[in-house]
């Protein structure tokens, strides 16, 4: 079972190695590809669509990771995870598990989160991805989320199907503290927060802790709770079709026919 380990917080990344550990301490082929520095944010962007461009890359060896290959990218994750399961490494993966986020992807900002889009653009691609996070410093506690992710990258490895995609927040609690695991839905909105303050040349980001209009029994509402919240999650697919757009345009349209 060939597993690759990503991230969006950089190859040097806390999260990333506790989970490159855990994973390694179980006995799995891991390959780790990741972006060089911070990607948060920014989705499944390869970074460029250019014809011809260069994506600068990097062996790197960890000592407390023998045997681990490990390749950083001067690219957001979904770059990393597409090179390596188009074979440009080695063989494809046969899970890319991201993480661990400093941080919940929970609810529909899920949209814009790179460690949610590294698991599912692994999907569009044929293999199965779980993205795993937990809280933001200094709450976080990578050991518990570490310790759920092995047990969900055992389930998925013995019961999922292909192009399956989990999405994993872990409460920043002891393992034992933990309530449980439920599967979950998206929230209306996530557990992080965003603000703006507009200026006269700039629009400030600004971020803060979410606990309101969580819904029941949501991702958000559930790790606010105590438990780890799992949500499988789709890749890009098509809409139901029952539109008449494309009727609307023809009528419109100065076809070749009628010439």
């Amino acid at each position: 079972m060939r597993i690759l380990v990503t991230n969006d917080d950089g190859i040097d990344a806390p999260g990333l190695h506790a989970l490159a550990t855990a994973l390694l301490a179980e006995g799995y082929d891991i390959t780790i590809a990741a972006p060089a520095e911070e990607c948060s944010g920014s989705g499944s962007s390869l970074g460029t669509l250019e014809h011809g461009a260069a994506i600068a890359y990097e062996h790197r060896r960890f000592e407390h990771l023998p045997g681990v290959e490990a390749i950083s990218f001067d690219a957001p994750p979904a770059f990393a995870v597409f090179s390596a399961c188009a074979g440009v490494f080695g063989p494809a993966p046969d899970l890319v598990v991201s993480g661990i986020n400093p941080g919940h992807n929970t609810g529909r900002m899920v949209l814009n989160s790179s460690t949610v889009a590294a698991a599912l653009t692994a999907s569009t691609l044929g293999v199965r991805g779980l993205a795993v996070s937990c809280g933001f410093p200094p709450e976080h506690r990578f050991d518990t989320a570490s310790r759920v992710a092995v047990d969900v990258t055992r389930w998925m490895i013995a019961h999922s199907a292909p192009r399956t995609v989990l999405n994993v927040n872990v409460p920043d609690v002891d393992l034992t503290a933990l309530e449980g695991a439920r599967i979950a839905p998206l929230a209306p909105r996530g557990l992080l927060g965003l603000t703006f303050e507009k200026s006269p040349d700039t629009v400030r980001l600004l971020r803060y802790a979410n606990t309101e209009r969580l819904g029941t029994g949501t991702d958000s509402a559930l790790v606010r709770d105590g438990y780890v919240a799992i949500s499988a999650l789709q890749a890009v697919v098509s809409a139901p079709e029952d539109l008449d757009v494309a009727a609307y345009v023809e009528t419109r349209l100065p076809l070749a026919a009628d010439r």
